[in-house]
């Protein structure tokens, strides 16, 4: 093992966009990491994404690595990636150039984004994304999945939505002058599923459409992706994709940590980091017809971790237990208390990962207030302890 407290001190400076909460993100994860070795700092240098350079003079600040974020050809990114020190970027725009990278899985996640749209039985959708000029990587991809949805017979078109990514939360207050997006949705034929690029993006969307009297998800299903805080306080709630930022952040770090220790050493150029749905009420209409059913399930995803039972749902329902389960396993395929522990489960790991909590904050977050019966109960469903669980996810970390 080696003895980080002989080791030289190095600096690592994380060049991200402002104000973006995946930025938050990845600093929180990249701390997480840093904590373990009391002989690496961490710097933030944040820059504002809607200018196309900076005007840092890197030769001047005193770093040993970095960690960014930047747009395919970023000026300031080809300044600071020519340095001879570790850069590792956030995202998939620099694999071709050779700079080590933590990517997302698209290709998983284009496989995912089909047969979610399959299963929705819908003969029409949507991709709404923000101008790709600098992002050829993901204007490829978004062509791609066009492709293979139309090859699924689901006739799919591409809308560019107008404006500034950063401009969206304002806009969501005045509606009625978003005339392209309204043009684009009165032209859209229904029912259809939208996916969007951005949960900001789905949030407006989801605004117009309402302010014009389409139903959500009735009318237009949409997707989102980032699983931003919008996308859980939005009404109706977007179903969105989870991209584990934090994770990113845990993984860029030790990639650069590895070659600031290690600069002879190979190591892999790409870590990848595989995307999550989260289904919320905007994406799965004409999956439950069941009106009961899907208040229940609208139910164990707000409450779940909040230690809500199946006794306690028929209760407030006003049906049996025995009701409730065949009822909910009709239309979903597994009992209501499988999708309590389902979502618990979920909850914990993403906590055991991502956080510093203890154990018994872990459990108390996740509804069990004795830590006993949490540990119990992941072993069950998991088949390790919490402790081991997350050892072993540091362990692939390393």
């Amino acid at each position: 093992m080696i003895d980080h407290t002989n080791l030289v001190t190095k600096t690592i400076a994380l060049f991200l966009p402002r104000g973006h909460e995946q930025s938050a993100r990845i600093t929180a994860g990249a701390a997480m990491s840093a904590g373990e070795y009391p002989h690496i700092t961490l710097l933030e240098w944040p820059y504002d994404d809607s200018q196309p350079d900076f005007d840092y003079d890197f030769s001047e600040m005193e770093f040993d690595g970095a960690i960014i974020w930047a747009y395919n050809e970023s000026p300031w990114a080809k300044r600071l990636i020519e340095m001879s020190i570790p850069v590792v970027n956030c995202g998939s725009n620099w694999i071709r150039q050779g700079v080590p990278s933590v990517a997302f899985d698209w290709e998983a996640l284009q496989d995912d984004l089909v047969n979610k749209f399959a299963s929705l039985g819908r003969e029409h959708a949507a991709i709404v994304s923000h101008n790709l000029g600098n992002d050829p990587f993901k204007s490829a991809w978004l062509e791609r999945l066009i492709e293979r949805l139309n090859e699924n017979n689901i006739a799919t078109q591409f809308f560019i939505a107008p404006g500034l990514p950063s401009e969206e939360r304002q806009r969501m207050f005045k509606p009625a002058r978003e005339a392209e997006i309204i043009t684009f949705l009165e032209n859209l034929p229904h029912p259809s599923a939208i996916y969007c690029d951005d949960d900001y993006l789905a949030a407006l969307i989801c605004r117009v459409a309402r302010d014009i009297n389409f139903r959500i998800p009735q009318d237009i299903a949409v997707m989102g992706f980032g699983n931003f805080t919008i996308s859980r306080v939005a009404s109706p709630a977007i179903s969105s994709i989870e991209i584990h930022g934090q994770m990113i952040g845990r993984q860029a770090f030790q990639m650069v940590r590895q070659r600031l220790e290690s600069p002879e050493a190979e190591f892999p150029q790409v870590q990848q980091v595989r995307l999550e749905f989260i289904e919320r009420d905007t994406f799965r209409f004409e999956l439950v017809k069941d009106a009961v059913v899907a208040q229940v399930n609208r139910i164990i995803e707000r409450e779940a971790c909040q230690g809500i039972n199946v006794d306690e749902l028929a209760r407030r329902l006003g049906v049996s237990r025995n009701t409730l389960n065949r009822r909910f396993q009709q239309e979903y395929g597994i009992t209501p208390g499988k999708k309590i522990r389902a979502i618990r489960v979920q909850q914990a790991k993403q906590m055991l990962v991502n956080s510093d909590h203890s154990v018994t904050k872990v459990a108390e977050l996740c509804g069990f207030p004795e830590p006993a019966n949490f540990v119990n109960f992941f072993r069950r469903e998991v088949g390790q302890t919490p402790n081991e669980y997350r050892n072993k996810a540091k362990q692939a970390d390393s």
